[in-house]
């Protein structure tokens, strides 16, 4: 048994730390989550061997999918997918996204996985690691970033939220994110 210290920290949700099943963590299966029925979602059509998926949020050329499957494969990454829509507040004002903007974001989250995967002719399985990846910072930023403003006191809490992440954790990916595309 580890000392009280240790048990506490472990029991903190801290990104890169995983206590199973935690319903805090963003990585956490959400069973009774309705299914989304994909081709109402998006319009769903295809391009030689390929599946073209799009709506107002994405445009997605996918190899190795069906139409069925890129509909189980949006499924399972939204039930496990575990981000924090509630609003954040700094200084006594609320800060969130609209319901736009969270659409956004969970289909830019879930669509570029399953890219991810097939454009690389890889087995899809959803994973933590997908979600405490660095490039889920990435689609974070862009919908952050012209909201609240670069960097602010704001989009950073609200990201780091977003994400179920430690606000240092958090900033320090953004700092590493800007820095590697302004190399």
């Amino acid at each position: 048994m580890l000392p009280a210290i240790f048990q506490d920290r472990l029991d903190m949700n801290i990104f890169g730390i995983n206590k199973k099943n935690n319903p805090a963590d963003i990585y956490f299966y959400r069973q009774s989550l309705s299914t989304v029925d994909t081709r109402k979602k998006f319009e769903i059509t295809t391009e030689d061997d390929k599946l073209r998926v799009k709506n107002r949020n994405v445009n997605c050329l996918f190899s190795n999918l069906t139409s069925d499957y890129f509909d189980d494969l949006y499924n399972d990454f939204n039930r496990h997918l575990n981000l924090d829509f509630e609003p954040v507040t700094i200084d006594g004002k609320e800060f969130l996204l609209d319901n736009d903007e969270l659409e956004k974001l969970t289909d830019s989250i879930i669509t570029n996985w399953i890219y991810y995967y097939t454009i690389n002719n890889l087995k899809v399985k959803v994973t933590r690691n997908d979600f405490t990846h660095p490039y889920m910072v990435d689609w974070v930023l862009s919908i952050l970033d012209k909201k609240y403003g670069v960097d602010t006191k704001e989009s950073l809490t609200l990201g780091a939220k977003l994400l179920r992440q430690s606000l240092t954790d958090y900033t320090r990916t953004v700092r590493g994110r800007r820095q590697y595309y302004d190399r």
